[in-house]
């Protein structure tokens, strides 16, 4: 799998939330079944999921029992979402069943991190946005940090 993350910024904050990463990637990110899940610390008991607007209380009890929905559904909640601060999302296809398709994360309103093997999924991010950083291992867990104490 190749890891992508995005910088790019606008007015002196991040350029792009979940919805246009979603929007980005139809209409295979609308069939596929997400996971919704909090982004993990190096440190045991601490993990993230911040989002503010309309529907980030939905997200965030979707997150806190890594729940399953459709990619409608996450573009529904994606758009009543002012913006993702920390959070991991999860695709899955059915063929095979529960094979990872992309896991796109949020990470404290600096930059969104992509996940895949999907070559095409590689491509619209390239040609989509400017300041993109390769081959980074991914931020499975979060370091340590200000976050964590």
């Amino acid at each position: 799998m190749a890891t992508l993350r995005i910088y790019d910024v606008k007015d002196q904050v991040l350029a792009l939330d979940l919805r246009d990463v979603l929007r980005l990637l139809a209409p295979r990110s609308l069939q596929t079944s997400w996971t919704v899940s909090s982004v993990k610390s190096s440190k045991p008991g601490h993990e993230w999921f911040e989002a503010t607007g309309e529907s980030s209380a939905q997200l965030e009890a979707l997150a806190e029992k890594n729940s399953r929905i459709s990619g409608t559904e996450l573009l529904a909640l994606a758009d009543n979402t002012q913006q993702v601060i920390w959070g991991e999302f999860t695709g899955s296809t059915p063929n095979p069943p529960g094979s990872i398709w992309v896991v796109i994360r949020a990470a404290d309103s600096t930059f969104y991190e992509i996940e895949t093997a999907d070559e095409t999924v590689l491509n619209k991010i390239i040609s989509t946005y400017k300041d993109i950083r390769l081959g980074e291992t991914p931020i499975s867990t979060w370091p340590l940090g200000l976050r964590d104490q």
